[in-house]
């Protein structure tokens, strides 16, 4: 791997996890505005998550049929996805169970 690729890999990592801290952030803001219980506020990360992750498939797709084709396909690569990422963040509060469970 290039130097160039590898800080391009650097680069796109720091923007995933700005990412994912500003929905989380989000997310808890919510929750303590009182717009949700943290169930709620839960399920609605997980719909806002598949609503745009569909609308990503059917905007590279040129047609409805071929978007249509294309579901068993996404949807296999997304449930393996959060299966992996699930995996991956239950590991991790099991090994820092009491630092993480009370924070936000």
């Amino acid at each position: 791997m290039s130097e160039q690729a590898t800080q391009q890999q650097q680069n796109d990592d720091q923007k995933f996890f700005e990412n994912i801290d500003a929905y989380i952030a989000l997310a808890n803001a919510h929750e303590n505005s009182n717009k949700g219980a943290p169930q709620l506020v839960g399920a609605s990360l997980m719909f806002a998550a598949a609503r745009y992750n569909i609308f990503l498939v059917a905007r590279a797709q040129g047609d409805l049929e071929t978007y249509n084709g294309k579901k068993e396909e996404a949807k296999a690569y997304f449930m393996d996805q959060f299966s992996k990422m699930f995996d991956d963040n239950w590991n991790d509060y099991s090994q820092h169970f009491e630092q993480y469970r009370n924070q936000k």
